[in-house]
C-alpha cells in the first residue's frame, strides 16, 4: 500500500497551494545586455531554461530588469514578461531583498568609468549587501578588461572572487584569455584554424574541474571523487566539463585578503560556525585555458595568445558562516544568447545538455538555506509518488520505528533520490535531517569524529535520519490532507512542516543507540584479546 494516501493530481495541488511562499524566487538583473530573443547578447535563452527548471522539486518565479539608476525613471514592471524596467535596488516594490528574492544573478558589462554603477544609485550597495548577509546568494559575472566593474566591483566578497578591474586580461592583447576550439564556423567539422565564429560551432571549451572542493566532499568518503555541486550531474556519476568558448574571457579568484572589514567593522570574510575560528573562503570550482592563434574579428586582428590556466568559476559556501552564498564566473558571453542558442550555435546535445544544467545548479546552490530546507517535503512527497517508492517505502508508523529500520528506510530514500538528483543535493538533504534529529552541535561533533577509533560513521546517522524524516512527512501530510481545509489550500506548508525533523528525533537515537552497543562489544573483544 503505497504511503501518500492521496491520488497524484490531488497531492499537487495541495502542495503548490500550501507551499506557495516557499517557491524559490530569482531575479537576473543587467546593466547592458539584454532580454532580446534573436540578440548575440541577449539572456532569453538562459532565463528560459530557469523557468524550465525545478529548483528543489519546484518550479522558480524568475523576473528579469535592466537597471537604469536616474531617479527620474521609475522601476515599470510588465507583468506578462515578468520584466522590470528602471530597475532601482533599492525600490521598496521590486529592490534586492531577501524579501522579494532568493537568489540574485548579476550580468554587468559597464566598465568602473560608465553608467550605470551600483554606487549611483543611493543605497543600492547596501541593500545588496544586506541582503546577501540576510542569507541572499548573488551570482555574478562580466568579460575581459574591467567589462562589469561598474555594477560588481564594491559588492562584498564579489569584489575578491573576479578580477574586476586589477590584473584583467585584455581584449586584444597577447594575454586575452581566449578559450575557442578551432571548428570550421558555422559547420561542424574541424580545420584546425581559429576563427571568430568558433564560438558558435560544435566544440565548446573544456573545463579541468576541481575534485578537490570542500563543498563537493562527501561525509566519511575517503575517495575524492565528487565534483563541486555547481558541476554535478543529477542521476549521473560524472562532471560537467564543458562551457561556451569565447575569444577573451575575464577571470576568477580565489585568494581574498581575509582580514578585510567592512563598514562598522564587519568581517568580509565571517568565521566559520564550526567553531574553529577560521573563516570561509572561496574554492576554485574549475579552471579553464587560454590558449590559441590569431584570429580575424569584426573588431580587427588579434594576435596569438599566451598559452596559461584561469579559474572560470570561483564559489563561497556563505551558508557554513551564516550568510549567502556567492558564485563568481569568468565570463557571461558563458551564457549569453550568441554562445548557446540554437541553431545558431551548433552546440552537441549532450555539451547543451550539461551547460544548462550548470544553470539550473546555479540557482540550486545558491539557494538560501531557509527557502531550501522549506522544500524538502514537497519534494520528498513527490518522490514517493514516484517508483521505486510508490511500491516499496513501507507504511510503518514512526512510533514503531527502530534505529535499524529507519536507516534501510533511508538507503531506499537515498537510491531513488539519486536517480533525479545530484549527489550533492541528496547529501544537503540528509546533513538536514541529521541537523534537525540531533541538533547543529551533535552532528558538528558526530563529523568531526566520522568513525575514527571504530566510531560511528556520520553518514549512516544521516542515513536513519533521511529515512526517520521521509516517513514523518509522510505522515503529517495525511494527516493535514484529511483535514476539510485541506482542499481549500489554506495552509502554511513551510510553518506545518517545521518541526517535522524533529520527530526523526527518537529513530536517530535508537539508531546511535544500537551503534554504540555493538561499539561496546567490539570493545569487550578487543580488551579480552588484548589481555
Amino acid at each position: 500500500m503505497p504511503i501518500i494516501k492521496a491520488e497524484r493530481a490531488s497531492v499537487e495541488t495541495l502542495l503548490g497551494a500550501w507551499f506557495k511562499e516557499c517557491t524559490p524566487k530569482i531575479l537576473v538583473v543587467t546593466d547592458s545586455l539584454n532580454f532580446l530573443n534573436n540578440d548575440g547578447f541577449g539572456l532569453t535563452e538562459f532565463v528560459a531554461t530557469l523557468r524550465a527548471s525545478t529548483i528543489h522539486g519546484m518550479t522558480p518565479q524568475v523576473t528579469t530588469a535592466k537597471v537604469n539608476p536616474d531617479p527620474a525613471l521609475a522601476p515599470s514592471f510588465d507583468p506578462d514578461t515578468d520584466h522590470i524596467s528602471n530597475y532601482k535596488f533599492t525600490d521598496p516594490t521590486y529592490g534586492v531583498s531577501i524579501v522579494h528574492y532568493d537568489v540574485v544573478f548579476m550580468f554587468a558589462g559597464n566598465k568602473r568609468a560608465e553608467h550605470p554603477l551600483l554606487t549611483d544609485e543611493a543605497g543600492a550597495l547596501t541593500a545588496v549587501s544586506a541582503f546577501m548577509r540576510a542569507g541572499g546568494g548573488l551570482f555574478a559575472t562580466g568579460d575581459h578588461e574591467d567589462l562589469g566593474a561598474g555594477m560588481c566591483q564594491e559588492i562584498p566578497r564579489v569584489r575578491s572572487m573576479r578580477h574586476w578591474t586589477e590584473g584583467t586580461p585584455s581584449v586584444d592583447k597577447a594575454d586575452r584569455h581566449s578559450t575557442l576550439l578551432p571548428g570550421r564556423g558555422d559547420q561542424c567539422d574541424s580545420n584546425d584554424t581559429y576563427e571568430f565564429s568558433d564560438q558558435q560551432d560544435r566544440f565548446p571549451q573544456r573545463l579541468f574541474v576541481n575534485y578537490r572542493t570542500e563543498a563537493g566532499r562527501t561525509q566519511g568518503d575517503p575517495l575524492v571523487k565528487f565534483a563541486h555541486p555547481l558541476l554535478q550531474v543529477p542521476g549521473e556519476a560524472r562532471a560537467i566539463e564543458v562551457s561556451p568558448d569565447h575569444i577573451h574571457e575575464g577571470k576568477c579568484i580565489v585568494t581574498p585578503n581575509i582580514e578585510l572589514t567592512l563598514a562598522g567593522g564587519e568581517r568580509e570574510w565571517p568565521l566559520d560556525g564550526d567553531g574553529s575560528g577560521r573563516p570561509v573562503l572561496p574554492e576554485m570550482v574549475a579552471l579553464s585555458m587560454a590558449h590559441g592563434n590569431g584570429v580575424t574579428t569584426p573588431g580587427g586582428e588579434r594576435p596569438a595568445v599566451i598559452p596559461r590556466s584561469f579559474i572560470a568559476i570561483a564559489a563561497y559556501d556563505g551558508q557554513l558562516s551564516s550568510v549567502g552564498r556567492v558564485v563568481t564566473d569568468a565570463s557571461y558571453h558563458h551564457f549569453a544568447n550568441a554562445n548557446i542558442q540554437p541553431p545558431k550555435v551548433r552546440l552537441g546535445k549532450r555539451d547543451l545538455r550539461d551547460i544548462k544544467q550548470y544553470y539550473t545548479n546555479l540557482a540550486s546552490w545558491l539557494m538560501p538555506k531557509k527557502t531550501r530546507r522549506c522544500l524538502r517535503a514537497p519534494a520528498l512527497i513527490q518522490e514517493l509518488l514516484r517508483d521505486p517508492l510508490f511500491e516499496e517505502f513501507p507504511p510503518t508508523p514512526i512510533t514503531k520505528l527502530d534505529g535499524a529500520r529507519a536507516r534501510e528506510l533511508g538507503v531506499l530514500v537515498e537510491g531513488a533520490l539519486l536517480a533525479g538528483y545530484s549527489r550533492a543535493e541528496v547529501d544537503t538533504l540528509m546533513n538536514d535531517a541529521l541537523e534537525d534529529a540531533i541538533g547543529p552541535s551533535a552532528k558538528h561533533q558526530l563529523e568531526t569524529l566520522d568513525g575514527e577509533f571504530g566510531g560511528i560513521p556520520a553518514r549512516s546517522a544521516a542515513l536513519a535520519a533521511l529515512g526517520a524524516f521521509t516517513l514523518a512527512t509522510a505522515e503529517r501530510f495525511n494527516s493535514l490532507a484529511s483535514e476539510p481545509f485541506a482542499s481549500e489550500g489554506a495552509l502554511d506548508g513551510e510553518a506545518a512542516f517545521a518541526d517535522t525533523g524533529k520527530e526523526a528525533t527518537a529513530s536517530v537515537q535508537l539508531y546511535l543507540a544500537s551503534a554504540r552497543n555493538q561499539l561496546g562489544k567490539l570493545q569487550g573483544l578487543l580488551g579480552a584479546i588484548a589481555g
